[in-house]
């Protein structure tokens, strides 16, 4: 449920870095229209528009190369940047794919598209996506893809962490590493990597936060657009292609609804093999209850988010007339907190930090309070606790990663809402029919709901120990589903946090996994892995 960021990626081998990208305005013979692409039966395309575009480079050197055949490469070797089309043409003259220099080059160009598709109102609107391709690699040019990768990402509250501001985004990020998936995986791989609704294009729209269907829908439509678009315009897909969905957090969860709405749906667009998925949200319901059942939310943006795409989307909780205010604490909706998912302006270590200082403020008063680790335990974040028992100022390991920083559910929740989804009763405080209406529309969007029977290719990677989505998402599918049914790996960690697990599934895991469903080698099981080991 949260962004990727501030890591190197290494993937088969490969490392995957971003630095600031910046539109090229010297690529006018993609700013165009394509007339009459139509995507599928239910939603013709007829204006796929090219917004941006631009060029870029991944230049090792000769040592990097060979470090990186050992499994040593780091992230210093490998240097991303923007180029533009003439130095990414003289890079593609090198048959060898040296600079002449005795360093490598593989380049790679990108587009941002818009397309139209449905939305959560029900009507049509424009969504908007990336779209990247290797133009040489390792000297390798001008091939046609052979795979198509569905790259799905995380949870992003900032517009800014969008897939279409890929020019913009100056750190290390999720959304660079899927974009540069194609190094890793394929010589020529063609990346469609979609902004969600709520983002990009329809930034100004709600984001329909695990809403299984709708957002499945709307990933597979855009990436057919993509595709299409590529084959119309660049050069078509290698005969025999083939395409893998992938995605951590809450791409997992998109990632494995991406899948299972191809093979219920029987769309045979994509030639989707399957979905490497990390730590997904896959069942809404147990998430919530979960949460309530630790009493501890070390990501309080989380359940808001939850909450927040269920009333915004759901019908039956529309025709209730439900609000935030009917499940959520006066304190906690004091916050701001919806106000600040809504804006699209923070990302989600902004809104923790919101939350830090609101609890700072406001928390010996009697308002929201978060609890924050320091050496003596778990203390509220308030000023009455600035300072130790013999007098002297206590330090607070406030920042993701140095210690969890957590609020207790009834900080959150009302007390109607947790004996409901705790003990199952109903105590007044909350209608029954709102708690009904929620505890449905969480329902729903599980990935297991309903009678659908799953098929080949579903791959899951969960940590034991994730604290923001935590394993029962896992458990939940494989319960459902039967354990002959997926692909399941359990991660023993020595860690819980959400953020360095997406960092492993990324560097060591996630490549495999798309390996054995490219090479037809996936089958269902059950493999715990832990230490690098798969």
């Amino acid at each position: 449920m949260k962004t990727i960021k501030n890591f190197a990626i290494l993937m088969f081998g490969c490392l995957f870095a971003a630095a600031s990208f910046t539109a090229c305005s010297d690529n006018d013979d993609l700013n165009e229209h394509v007339s009459n692409v139509t995507v599928n039966d239910n939603y013709p395309l007829t204006d796929v528009q090219v917004m941006e575009s631009g060029y870029i480079s991944a230049e090792l050197d000769a040592g990097a190369v060979t470090r990186a055949a050992n499994g040593e490469l780091r992230p210093e070797d490998v240097t991303v940047k923007q180029v533009s089309e003439a130095e990414a043409m003289a890079f593609d003259k090198n048959k060898d794919g040296k600079g002449g220099t005795g360093r490598y080059f593989n380049t790679y160009r990108w587009v941002t598209l818009r397309y139209k598709c449905k939305v959560a109102d029900g009507t049509k609107k424009d969504l908007s996506e990336l779209v990247v391709w290797p133009i040489s690699f390792f000297g390798r040019k001008d091939q046609n893809p052979s795979q198509l990768i569905i790259g799905c990402h995380s949870t992003i509250t900032s517009d800014k962490e969008r897939p279409t501001n890929f020019s913009e985004q100056g750190e290390l990020e999720e959304i660079n590493m899927l974009a540069l998936f194609s190094t890793g995986f394929s010589q020529s791989a063609l990346v469609v990597i979609p902004d969600y609704e709520g983002y990009g294009s329809t930034a100004g729209s709600a984001h329909p936060y695990c809403n299984r269907e709708l957002t499945a829908e709307q990933v597979v439509t855009g990436v057919k657009a993509g595709k299409n678009w590529f084959e119309k315009n660049v050069k078509t897909m290698k005969e025999g292609w083939s395409s893998v969905a992938i995605g951590y957090s809450q791409g997992g969860a998109v990632a494995a609804g991406v899948l299972r709405y191809c093979q219920e749906h029987h769309e045979d667009g994509l030639r989707i093999k399957g979905a490497v998925c990390g730590d997904g949200p896959y069942d809404p319901l147990a998430t919530l209850k979960r949460y309530i059942s630790m009493d501890k939310l070390y990501m309080p943006v989380a359940p808001a988010l939850l909450l927040k795409g269920m009333v915004d989307t759901d019908e039956q909780m529309k025709r209730l007339g439900c609000v935030y205010q009917d499940f959520v604490t006066k304190e906690f909706y004091a916050t701001n907190i919806f106000d600040m998912i809504q804006s699209k302006q923070k990302s989600t270590d902004d809104i923790q930090a919101a939350l830090l200082k609101y609890s700072y403020q406001h928390g010996d008063e009697g308002g929201f309070t978060m609890m924050a680790q320091t050496k003596e335990g778990f203390k509220p974040y308030t000023p009455k606790n600035a300072v130790d028992a013999s007098g002297r100022k206590l330090s607070y390991y406030l920042a993701n990663g140095k210690g969890y920083n957590y609020c207790t559910v009834d900080q959150c929740f009302k007390p109607g809402v947790i004996a409901y989804f705790r003990d199952g009763k109903v105590t007044g405080d909350v209608p029954e029919s709102k708690l009904r209406a929620l505890e449905q529309a969480l329902a729903k969007n599980a990935l297991t709901y309903g009678d659908y029977q799953p098929g080949a290719g579903y791959t899951f990677f969960h940590s034991t120990g994730d604290e923001v989505v935590p394993f029962c998402n896992l458990e939940s599918v494989r319960n459902t589903w039967g354990a002959t049914t997926i692909l399941a790996s359990p991660y023993q960690s020595n860690t819980t946090y959400h953020v360095a697990t997406g960092k492993t599934f990324f560097t060591i895991y996630c490549g495999k996994m798309v390996g054995r469903l490219f090479n037809n080698q996936w089958q269902p099981g059950e493999i715990n892995v832990g230490n690098g080991l798969l």
